[in-house]
């Protein structure tokens, strides 16, 4: 039973210990990762820490201010997961970080995806799908057709080959 109670208490002491340090950490902090972190690794640390600090794990607790604290804890881990996660994102967020930010502003925190960049599930496929609309819509057929072909290199989604046959429709009927 002893033995529980010092788990207890450690975590509660990392509970408070991150939470006094929200406003100075950066999201690589927050998640216990360093700077070269690939994306596996990103997921693996969120869901890892989501399991100790998820506040459902903390209802019956009677410490108001160590339920906000976990509550406070966890928001801040989700949005630098969110952040971490997607590769424009995190390049945003690296150059604020250089430059001694250690959260990205709320209007910059996220962006709003269309219908067909949300069926796209690999997340560099969405920038390439991204990119190569982009490109399709300034007429850019050759700059499209190699993004739209390296997003279907990672992932065969129905968007992407919607957009692989527009692109090629296109450059046919502009003779290119």
């Amino acid at each position: 039973m002893g033995g529980v109670l010092v788990f207890e208490l450690d975590l509660i002491r990392e509970i408070e210990r991150l939470h006094a340090g929200l406003h100075t950490l950066s999201y690589y902090d927050v998640l216990g990762l360093s700077r070269s972190t690939d994306y596996v690794a990103i997921r693996e640390a969120f869901y890892a820490r989501a399991q100790r600090f998820h506040p459902d794990r903390y209802v019956g607790q009677t410490d108001l201010s160590l339920k906000a604290a976990v509550y406070a804890l966890f928001k801040r881990m989700t949005e630098a997961y969110n952040v971490l996660s997607d590769p424009e994102l995190r390049a945003k967020y690296d150059v604020a970080l250089s430059q001694g930010e250690c959260r990205l502003p709320a209007g910059s925190r996220g962006r709003r995806i269309g219908n067909a960049e949300r069926r796209i599930n690999n997340a560099f496929a969405r920038i390439y799908f991204r990119a190569a609309s982009e490109k399709f819509a300034q007429g850019e057929w050759t700059g499209a057709w190699i993004d739209v072909e390296l997003g279907l290199s990672l992932e065969e989604s129905e968007p992407l080959r919607k957009l692989h046959s527009e692109i090629v429709r296109r450059a046919a009927l502009s003779g290119v």
